[in-house]
């Protein structure tokens, strides 16, 4: 690899963000390099769901056992709790992954280096 390709391969990994290199992996999530980084991704939100869906049974369970009453603490019981759950997501931000998502169609063209990084590469090469 020569210099100026390595620079530009390094200016890019630096450039991207949290929510840049989560979008690049969804986005690119059938080239062999990012198949398992997006799995994760989709591992994390089966966890934040799950959570979310315990907190929010939770909520319903107090609302079964005390009703609308005043919960422990001095909150408003029910309310408190199943607010909580719908403002508290641990990963909220990957959920909001597709919001930024665009079309297939539409991506630019990757830089051979990162296209060849991205795929597989046999010892050969």
């Amino acid at each position: 690899m020569d210099v100026l390709s390595h620079k530009m391969l390094g200016d890019f990994r630096r450039r991207l963000s949290k929510r840049h290199s989560s979008s690049f992996i969804t986005v690119y999530r059938e080239m062999p390099a990012v198949q398992q980084p997006f799995r994760l991704l989709s591992l994390l939100m089966d966890i934040d769901e799950t959570l979310t869906f315990w907190c929010y049974r939770h909520a319903l369970m107090v609302e079964r056992m005390i009703g609308r009453k005043i919960g422990t603490g001095g909150s408003s019981g029910h309310n408190y709790l199943r607010s909580t759950a719908e403002r508290h997501r641990i990963f909220g931000d990957l959920f909001q992954l597709s919001t930024f998502l665009i079309p297939r169609s539409s991506l630019p063209e990757l830089p051979p280096e990162v296209k060849r990084r991205l795929g597989f590469v046999y010892a050969c090469e």
